[in-house]
C-alpha cells in the first residue's frame, strides 16, 4: 500500500475519488453539488481562454489568469477553481492560507461563493497535502493546469461507458496521460496517478526521484521484474520486495530507512547530483552563499555510500546492520579550503622533521589514497567521498597540482614533483570521489581554470523557496519549547510563505542590478535567521497574532526589521561598496520597499 497516512490524507484521497466519479465520469462538480461544471461546453471555454491562449508575459499567475478568465461565464470560473483545488490538494510545500488565498481570489472575480457545507471540507483537503512537489510544481502552475484541462477534455470526448472503463484501469489512464502534449515538463501526470490510484503509484511527483529509486533498489528485482516497461511498475515490484525485508514497517520512500539510501535534494535537475557523481566522480555545487551547498554535499556523499552498500550487501544485511551510520560517516571527509591552503597541505611538501632536517610529508589527499589502498577487497567497492568546501577560496591550480591529471586518468600513475631518492608515483583509486562547493562572490566561475572546469560537473544552487520553508519550520519546531505559549507552525505558516515571496522578489532585484547579478543573490539560510528574532519577540509579547508582517503586509520592526537592519542591509551594502553613495542608498531603499513593504 502506497497510501500516505498523514493528517487529512484520507480526505484528500476521497476528494480525488469524488473528482473521478462526479466530474471526470459524471460531468458534475466537486464543490457545487447538483451543478454540471465539468461539461463539454465549460471545458471548451477553458480550452479556448486558457490552454490555447497561453500568456508568456512576466505578470503574476493570478494577473494573467484573471485576464484569461475575464470574459468567461461563471461555470467556466467554477471549473477553473475546481482544477486549482485538485492541483493544490497534493502539495504539502504550500500552506493552507496561500492555497485558499489563491482559490478565493479566483472566486472573487465573479463574486462566487463556495457553499458553507463545502468550505470546511475544502479547507481540510488543502490543509496538509500528500507530498512535496518541489518549486517547479508551483512555478509551472499554468502548465500543470493545462495538463489537467487537456486530460479532462480527452476523457470527456469519450462515452460514459468508455469513461467508466478508462478510469477504473490505471494502465489505460497512464497510457492516455503519456500521450497528452505538454508545452513544458509537468508533474501532474505523477501527482494525479497517485491521487487516483494510491495503491499502484507512490506519492512521488518527480520522474527524477522515481528514476533514482528504481536505480538504487534495482538489485532486488528479478530479471522478469527488471523488464517491466514502465518505471512505476518496477517501483511496485521494489515495494513488494522491500516489504518482505521489512514486514513490520509502514514503508515510505520519503521516510527512514528508505530515503537515506537514495534521496539527497528537493531540487529538480535534468540529472541528479548523485547520478552525476557516479558518472564523473567529481561534481561541484556553486552559487551565492547561504544556499545549502555544504549541506547538500554531505547529503549526496552520505547517499552515494549508502547506495553502494545496499547494492553490495543486499537489503537484508543492509537494513539489519547495527553500525551502518558510523560506517557511512567513516567513508567521507570534509576539507576546508582557504587562501592559505597550499599544495603542501593537499598533496605533499617539505616539512621539518627534527634536527633541522626536512623531509617530504604527504598531504590530506595522499594520506586518504594510502588508506584506501590498504582497504579490504570489499571496502574497495565502497565509495570514499572528499568534500572540498569553498574550494575557490584557494589558488586551485597550485593546490591541485598533479591531481588535475589524476582526476581525469584514474588508471595512469603520475610522478610527483620533488627530489626523493625514489620518485613517488601516485594514482587515484576508482572508489575515490570529490564534491566541491563554491561561493561565486569569492571568485567568479569565469576565473576558474578550464582544466579544473573540464574535470567536474557543475550544479548551480540559488535561493530555494521550498528549502527555506522546510528549514524555517525545523527551526520553529526547535524554539517552541522555549515559548511561553503554544505557538504552532500552522498559525504563522502564511506569514513565512509571504516572506518567501518577498525573498524571491528581493533576489530578482539583486539579480537585475547592473553592479550585482545572480551570484549576489541572498541564500535561503540568511532568511531563516528571522526565527530567532521571532522567538525573542514572542517571549516579550506572548499574545502576538502576527510575527513577521502587520495586516497590511509591512514587516514588523522587532523581527523582519531586525533581520533587515543587522543582516541583509549590511550584506547588500558591502556588495555595493564600490558604487556611488547616492546609487547605493537608493538601491537599499528600493530593496527594503520590495522586501519589507511589498512594493513593486
Amino acid at each position: 500500500m502506497a497510501k500516505f497516512p498523514g493528517p487529512n490524507s484520507d480526505l484528500i484521497y476521497e476528494f480525488a475519488s469524488q473528482w473521478r466519479e462526479q466530474c471526470l465520469i459524471g460531468e458534475g462538480s466537486l464543490l457545487w453539488q447538483g451543478e454540471n461544471v465539468w461539461t463539454q461546453n465549460s471545458l471548451a471555454s477553458f480550452n479556448k481562454c486558457f490552454i490555447e491562449n497561453a500568456d508568456e508575459s512576466d505578470a503574476t499567475f493570478e494577473n494573467k489568469f484573471k485576464l484569461q478568465l475575464g470574459s468567461e461565464d461563471t461555470t467556466t470560473t467554477k471549473l477553473a477553481v475546481e482544477m486549482l483545488a485538485v492541483h493544490l490538494s497534493f502539495t504539502s510545500s504550500v500552506g493552507l492560507i496561500r492555497k485558499r488565498g489563491l482559490i478565493d481570489e479566483v472566486l472573487s472575480w465573479k463574486e462566487i461563493k463556495v457553499p458553507k457545507s463545502e468550505n470546511a471540507r475544502l479547507n481540510n483537503v488543502l490543509s496538509s497535502g500528500i507530498g512535496g512537489a518541489g518549486m517547479g510544481y508551483n512555478l509551472n502552475r499554468p502548465y500543470e493546469l493545462m495538463f489537467i484541462g487537456r486530460l479532462a477534455i480527452e476523457i470527456n470526448n469519450k462515452s460514459s461507458a468508455e469513461r467508466l472503463t478508462l478510469l477504473a484501469d490505471h494502465v489505460a489512464l497512464r497510457t492516455l496521460m503519456d500521450n497528452i502534449p505538454t508545452d513544458k515538463a509537468v508533474q501532474s501526470r505523477d501527482v494525479l496517478l497517485h491521487l487516483l490510484f494510491p495503491d499502484q503509484y507512490e506519492r512521488i511527483a518527480s520522474q527524477n526521484h522515481k528514476r533514482l529509486i528504481a536505480d538504487t533498489f534495482s538489485e532486488m528485482l528479478s530479471e522478469g521484474e527488471m523488464g517491466d516497461d514502465d518505471q512505476d511498475d518496477r517501483i511496485v515490484s521494489i515495494r513488494r520486495r522491500l516489504q518482505e525485508c521489512l514486514p513490520e514497517r509502514n514503508l515510505d520512500f520519503y521516510e527512514s530507512p528508505l530515503y537515506e539510501c537514495w534521496f539527497a535534494s528537493h531540487r529538480s535537475n535534468e540529472i541528479e547530483p548523485i547520478e552525476a557523481l557516479s558518472h564523473k566522480r567529481q561534481i561541484v555545487f556553486f552559487g551565492p552563499p547561504g544556499t545549502g551547498k555544504t549541506h547538500e554535499a554531505r547529503a549526496v556523499a552520505d547517499r552515494a555510500i549508502r547506495r553502494s552498500l545496499l547494492k553490495l550487501w543486499g537489503p537484508n544485511k543492509y537494513f539489519s546492520h547495527d553500525s551502518i551510520q558510523s560506517l557511512v560517516k567513516g567513508r567521507w571527509r570534509r576539507v576546508q579550503f582557504h587562501p592559505g591552503y597550499a599544495y603542501e597541505d593537499f598533496i605533499r611538501g617539505l616539512q621539518l622533521v627534527g634536527d633541522g632536517k626536512t623531509d617530504y610529508r604527504k598531504g590530506v589527499l595522499l594520506r586518504i589514497v594510502d588508506n584506501l589502498n590498504d582497504d579490504s577487497d570489499e571496502m574497495k567497492k565502497i565509495p570514499f567521498v572528499v568534500i572540498l568546501d569553498e574550494m575557490n577560496r584557494a589558488d586551485l591550480s597550485k593546490v591541485f597540482g598533479e591531481a588535475f591529471s589524476l582526476m581525469e586518468d584514474r588508471g595512469l600513475p603520475v610522478q610527483l614533483a620533488g627530489q626523493d631518492e625514489i620518485p613517488l608515483e601516485v594514482s587515484l583509486p576508482d572508489n575515490l570521489f570529490f564534491i566541491g562547493t563554491m561561493n561565486l562572490i569569492d571568485q567568479s566561475l569565469e576565473q576558474i581554470d578550464f582544466a579544473l572546469r573540464r574535470r567536474f560537473l557543475w550544479f548551480f544552487r540559488g535561493f530555494d523557496r521550498e528549502q527555506f520553508l522546510e528549514v524555517a519550520q525545523y527551526r520553529w519546531n526547535k524554539i517552541q519549547a522555549d515559548l511561553p505559549r503554544v505557538n504552532s507552525w500552522d498559525q504563522f505558516a502564511g506569514e513565512f510563505e509571504l516572506l518567501a515571496d518577498r525573498a524571491e522578489r528581493l533576489n530578482r532585484l539583486i539579480s537585475e542590478h547592473r553592479s550585482l547579478g545572480q551570484q549576489y543573490e541572498i541564500g535561503h539560510v540568511y532568511f531563516c535567521d528571522v526565527v530567532s528574532f521571532i522567538k525573542e519577540d514572542l517571549k516579550a509579547n506572548p499574545g502576538r497574532q502576527r510575527v513577521l508582517f502587520n495586516n497590511k503586509g509591512v514587516g514588523l520592526a522587532k523581527t523582519l526589521g531586525v533581520l533587515w537592519q543587522y543582516s541583509l542591509e549590511p550584506l547588500l551594502g558591502q556588495y555595493l561598496s564600490g558604487i556611488d553613495q547616492v546609487d547605493r542608498s537608493q538601491f537599499l531603499t528600493d530593496a527594503w520597499n520590495v522586501f519589507g513593504k511589498g512594493s513593486k
